[in-house]
């Protein structure tokens, strides 16, 4: 029977974690282990939490205490490394899966379409919300990417199409891929998408098994939201991104990645304006 790799980070958030915790101890599919890769934050809080769950839980359970922080895409290194499971998925501390997530991926990636097919992602969810104290609040929930049918290396290099807790791949795939980088504060997982598609294909499960969180401006400090509270960072980082492909094309004197990442935002924003003719004249 194939297994499932869950690597969860955190940080200095108790009360998404609990969360995220029981999001993985109430699924369908039996055969997963877990690591938390706890980054910096303190220990306590974390050991407790997992002190808490059955014993029948706890022993599928590793967790990872850095004493320093070591970022994010160091910390999906460390708990892969912990792995030997057929698959993986990077369930952060403030997402949640619907209870068939794990049974359901498992079920495609077992049987895929295509042998290149390495790696699926399902419907998905955006719920917004806010945290007081160890109270979180929902506030709204929407589809996230509804018109998602199928990934196409042209689209993500675009922008990420989807969120990381959506995304299960072959750990194999992701080892010969070398990981996560680590020297990218942000949007890793959107570089990581990018070389997967290079050589991977993608699956869609088009019903709705995750649940891709984000929090309020006016939550307390610290569950601020990566989106939200780097996203000077975040606009930076996608710059880097686009002129190190760019200069890559250059480089082999050839259009590649780089001339199509420059293009394609440009070219989806017109696509977008072209369907909704009215935005136009508003802005006119």
């Amino acid at each position: 029977m194939s297994s499932i790799g869950i690597i969860t980070r955190t940080k200095n958030r108790p009360t998404l974690l609990r969360r995220a915790l029981q999001s993985v101890v109430k699924q369908s599919f039996a055969n997963w282990k877990l690591v938390v890769v706890n980054d910096g934050g303190a220990a306590g809080p974390v050991d407790q939490l997992i002190a808490e769950l059955p014993q029948s839980c706890r022993e599928k359970i590793q967790v990872v205490h850095h004493t320093e922080s070591k970022g994010m895409e160091a910390a999906s290194n460390v708990g892969l490394a912990r792995l030997q499971t057929d698959y993986v998925l990077i369930h952060d501390d403030d997402d949640s899966l619907h209870p068939d997530f794990c049974r359901q991926t498992a079920a495609y990636l077992d049987n895929p379409p295509h042998p290149r097919v390495r790696g699926v992602v399902t419907g998905t969810e955006r719920v917004i919300e806010r945290v007081r104290g160890e109270t979180v609040r929902e506030l709204k929930r929407f589809r996230y990417n509804r018109e998602l049918r199928t990934v196409e290396l042209r689209r993500m290099l675009a922008g990420n199409v989807f969120a990381p807790i959506a995304f299960v791949f072959s750990r194999e795939a992701c080892e010969e891929l070398g990981g996560f980088r680590e020297d990218l504060p942000v949007l890793g997982d959107w570089e990581y998408n990018v070389r997967f598609l290079q050589r991977y294909e993608i699956g869609v499960i088009p019903g709705v098994l995750a649940y891709y969180h984000d929090r309020d401006q006016r939550s307390d400090e610290g569950y601020a939201s990566s989106m939200t509270s780097k996203a000077r960072l975040h606009e930076f980082y996608g710059s880097f991104l686009r002129n190190e492909w760019l200069r890559e094309d250059l480089s082999n004197k050839r259009p590649g990645i780089g001339l199509i990442a420059s293009v394609s935002p440009q070219l989806i924003s017109i696509h977008e304006k072209l369907r909704n003719p009215l935005r136009l004249l508003f802005k006119w």
